[in-house]
């Protein structure tokens, strides 16, 4: 699947501390809150009727060593809901919230990591994470990014460190 460009109305922004704004999207989403590390990106829909900036997703970068850990990606779909059915088509059609912000994530991110990780046990998520740009790993749920090149041995070793982890 091409992905559409991110459509205007859909804006992105790295939080310090994003407990505030989608601290209560994620504890429904994880049963427990938003862990405290740097590096929260947000997505917001300004609605067509007023203009007014919604939180619709989020994501986790944390750096680990030479790589990046990413979780926590959850949309909600009661802001989703509200949204301008052409907004949600448009959304939709580019691929999802979610792909948008871990390619901005990506392209953020791209200078401080050798590769980015992510453990993802959702088919529906598994298939976002891939159109973002992840790939299997060969282990159960793990994903990585490769973003640069690195040579064959490196990226056995990370993924074996990525491995050792287990579920982030």
């Amino acid at each position: 699947m091409t992905i559409a460009e991110k459509p205007d109305f859909l804006l992105i922004s790295e939080f310090d501390a994003a407990g505030a704004v989608v601290g209560d999207l994620f504890q429904r989403k994880f049963a427990h809150p938003l862990p405290e590390w740097k590096h929260d990106l947000v997505g917001f829909v300004r609605r067509d009727e007023d203009g007014a900036l919604v939180p619709i997703s989020y994501v986790k970068f944390m750096p680990f060593g030479s790589v990046y850990l990413v979780g926590g990606g959850c949309t909600d779909g009661g802001a989703f809901a509200r949204v301008a059915p052409r907004q949600r088509d448009a959304l939709a059609a580019s691929g999802g919230v979610l792909v948008h912000l871990l390619r901005y994530g990506f392209r953020r991110y791209a200078e401080h990591c050798d590769a980015y990780f992510g453990y993802c046990g959702d088919p529906r998520a598994w298939e976002v994470d891939l159109l973002a740009g992840f790939e299997p790993t060969g282990h159960d749920k793990l994903l990585v990014h490769w973003h640069k090149p690195i040579n064959a041995q490196m990226k056995r070793g990370l993924v074996a460190m990525a491995h050792a982890i287990g579920p982030f």
